[in-house]
């Protein structure tokens, strides 16, 4: 009898310390909302309704008190600092709940355009978690798991591919490698595992990119946008890689995604719970 509540007591122990390990997180991402401040329609693509989904993106953000969101890149469809203020302007409405700004194609270039320097200034006039005119960089969801945003745009001609200089794949690596106690979510535009072939949309190099992925344990999940499309794929090291949708694309959908995860030390990163559901904006 001794026995029996002995092994009782340590077995609601051992439950009591995964309950209190068990965590999650709830956030959105927002995609490709080529915000333009022109009425018309470009030649490739409807834009008149871009300015309504991102307004009504923000009205649900503001609605469901995520933990934090991510805008995915091709903020702007045209690079213009009017354009990029506008953005804002409309983004300023999220209340309480903190957003981070990623890079996409459309948003800045050298060439023609808003440099991203100059991009990346106007983020941070606007964006308090954004202080620092950073492209890529990372923040703390909480306290054993980080977020990544890796920046993939071109910083001279405009390009559709994702362009992952050797500076930032080092960057990254020693990130990964510093907080190899840490899970991880990497947010970039790019997809390294695409939802369809497109060999005018690829990332250019590749095979560097994965040469860095593969050396670590600890990441969740890798989420982008750029496609257009939506979709979950989980490659063969556990990783999922979730592609976001256009919001300024009839059905004007963005992603929820909700992380149950614990915290114990014998738990590899890949034991996680992931569910991700589309919501519309408008």
């Amino acid at each position: 009898m001794k026995i029996f509540k002995i092994i009782f007591l340590l077995l609601f122990f051992v439950f009591s310390i995964i309950a209190a390990e068990a965590k999650t997180l709830n956030f959105a991402v927002i995609s490709d909302t080529h915000y333009t401040i022109n009425k018309e329609n470009d030649t490739f693509r409807d834009l008149t309704v871009s300015g309504k989904a991102l307004k009504g993106a923000v009205d649900r953000i503001n609605e469901n008190k995520y933990d934090f969101v991510v805008f995915l890149g091709d903020n702007i469809d045209k690079s213009n600092e009017r354009s990029l203020r506008q953005f804002f302007r409309i983004v300023s409405g999220i209340k309480g709940t903190p957003y981070y700004i990623v890079l996409g194609n459309h948003d800045a270039h050298k060439i023609s355009g808003l440099t991203k320097q100059k991009y990346l200034e106007i983020v941070s006039e606007y964006n308090k978690n954004q202080r620092k005119a950073q492209a890529s960089y990372c923040f703390s969801p909480s306290k054993d798991l980080l977020a990544i945003v890796l920046d993939g745009s071109s910083s001279g001609m405009p390009t559709s591919h994702g362009v992952f200089t050797p500076k930032t794949l080092q960057w990254l690596d020693e990130v990964l490698t510093k907080n190899k106690n840490k899970k991880v979510i990497i947010f970039q535009h790019f997809p390294y595992i695409e939802p369809f072939f497109n060999p005018s949309h690829e990332i250019l190099d590749k095979m560097e990119y994965k040469a860095v992925i593969n050396r670590h344990e600890n990441i969740l999940m890798i989420v982008s946008g750029h496609y257009h499309k939506e979709g979950i794929f989980k490659d063969e090291r556990g990783i999922y890689h979730i592609s976001a949708p256009a919001l300024y694309l009839s059905p004007y959908y963005y992603d929820e995604i909700k992380v149950e995860y614990d915290k114990t030390l014998f738990e590899k990163a890949k034991n996680f719970k992931l569910d991700g559901t589309q919501k519309p904006a408008i």
